[in-house]
């Protein structure tokens, strides 16, 4: 019985949480994330999984952000609207960078796909140290390299880094996938990666990759 009231008081306090932080964020970024979730045919989302989800877009929602997405439905053509498995491929630009993020709802198995890709211009010395630092690191193996450009993934996950110089001028691509367990709110199920998957703990993209000189 003890262990049954602790398990409800923990759901209450976390549910209590989730409605408390999605009630703070701006007016314009919740617009934002309900546009999503509707074009992901996922309106019924419980409240930990809207803050899983909007945790991914918030590092890139500043210095005069802007946004444009495709989905199922995009395209007079399209037959996808009512499909099982739904897609959202969003466009993120502030003043610092330019951010790809995809997201595809696997509603069956309340899994969703995520990928982020980070575009950012810098200067080829910076790019270069960047590279150098790279071959060093263990963490990391070189996948491909030319006089233009190099390839780095970071062992055991779906992460890469970019280095790609033309002088004087270079750009760095940080790119993170990952699993995330999602659910509709009358499941009152967890959210977090999949346990048997690595968890990308984002270090290398999802928003806090340093600009050059931070």
């Amino acid at each position: 019985m003890k262990k049954l009231l602790l398990a409800m008081v923990l759901v209450f306090a976390t549910n209590a949480f989730a409605l408390s932080k999605m009630s703070s964020i701006p007016s314009e970024e919740k617009e934002l994330l309900d546009k999503i979730f509707n074009n992901l045919n996922f309106n019924d989302v419980s409240d930990e999984s809207r803050n899983l989800i909007y945790d991914q877009l918030k590092p890139f929602l500043r210095n005069g952000w802007y946004s444009h997405w495709l989905s199922n439905t995009s395209g007079a053509d399209s037959k996808l609207d009512k499909a099982d498995t739904a897609f959202a491929d969003i466009m993120i630009y502030n003043n610092e960078r330019v951010t790809n993020i995809t997201l595809i709802y696997f509603r069956k198995f309340n899994q969703m796909y995520i990928n982020t890709k980070e575009y950012i211009e810098t200067t080829s010395s910076a790019a270069m140290d960047n590279f150098r630092k790279k071959q060093k690191d263990s963490q990391y193996k070189n996948l491909n390299e030319t006089d233009y450009y190099a390839v780095f993934n970071k062992n055991g996950y779906m992460g890469y880094e970019t280095v790609h110089i033309k002088e004087p001028n270079a750009m760095m691509v940080y790119e993170t996938a990952n699993y995330l367990n999602v659910f509709a709110a009358e499941t009152g199920e967890n959210n977090g990666p999949q346990e048997d998957e690595p968890a990308d703990d984002g270090k290398d993209g999802l928003g806090n990759a340093k600009l050059p000189g931070e």
